[in-house]
């Protein structure tokens, strides 16, 4: 494997973190943004316009996978109460298969970056993910740094979204009675 490594985003503010956060490895480091998550595709527009004016402000290595929300939708349908997991499984399964592809030794995700998404969960799906893959899950802590961070990408005028961006995430943001609990977070990274 030529090393480096490979970075899941989910978004330009989160990358901004990670980015801040990771920086001691930041040699041969690559970006991929695959978000089939995201609705409605003009949210994923948006999202995927601040995830490229970062990368090429900053210039980083990056590449964009193709939108396909369908994949999203057959990962979570009849499985809504595990859909975060589901989602992250999703995600992970792709990044470990591009890093396979591509040759990269050590493979992230920016969900790290976020305060919102369940870690000890991100970690325990990466390392099952990659177990025996010859490729290194890093799983890393970065919220202390979120709120700097997206103030940092308010600065910079990039666009800051206000769910993960599923149907059902935005639902229970704007519908007080479809809520259900926060993920339990813990302090593993």
């Amino acid at each position: 494997m030529k090393g480096g490594l490979l970075v899941d985003a989910c978004c330009g503010p989160c990358a901004l973190v990670a980015e801040r956060v990771l920086r001691p490895a930041r040699g041969n480091v690559r970006f991929i943004f695959y978000n089939p998550n995201v609705h409605p595709f003009t949210e994923y527009r948006k999202r995927l316009e601040a995830f490229l004016a970062y990368m090429e402000a900053e210039g980083f290595d990056h590449e964009v996978l193709p939108y396909r929300p369908e994949e999203w939708m057959r990962a979570v349908a009849f499985r809504e109460e595990d859909r975060c997991e589901m989602c992250y499984r999703l995600r992970l399964r792709r990044a470990v298969g591009y890093a396979l592809d591509a040759g990269y030794k050590t493979l992230t995700t920016t969900l790290f970056a976020s305060p919102y998404q369940d870690h000890a969960l991100l970690a325990s799906l990466g390392e099952s993910l990659t177990a025996g893959t010859g490729v290194d899950f890093l799983a890393w802590d970065g919220r202390e740094a979120y709120r700097e961070g997206l103030q940092e990408s308010r600065s910079r005028g990039m666009f800051t979204q206000a769910w993960c961006g599923c149907l059902l995430s935005e639902r229970e943001r704007y519908d007080r009675k479809a809520r259900r609990p926060a993920p339990r977070n813990d302090t593993r990274g």
